[in-house]
């Protein structure tokens, strides 16, 4: 069975997927009703995209 990790954010999920990384499915959060979360594999390079991203992130604040 394959890993995977929700995302909310439509920045990070666009983010992910203009780096590569393909959208499994798009469906209703369990823990945020009302949000939709996006599924992507959680594989060694989304989590470096996820890790750049912050970094990135939180360099402009």
């Amino acid at each position: 069975m394959k890993k995977v990790k929700a995302i909310r954010s439509l920045r990070l999920a666009n983010i992910l997927a203009a780096s590569g990384q393909k959208i499994l499915n798009v469906e209703p959060s369990v823990n945020s009703p009302g949000y939709t979360v996006f599924i992507f594999e959680d594989t060694p390079e989304l989590q470096r995209v996820l890790t750049d991203s912050n970094r990135k992130n939180t360099a402009c604040n």
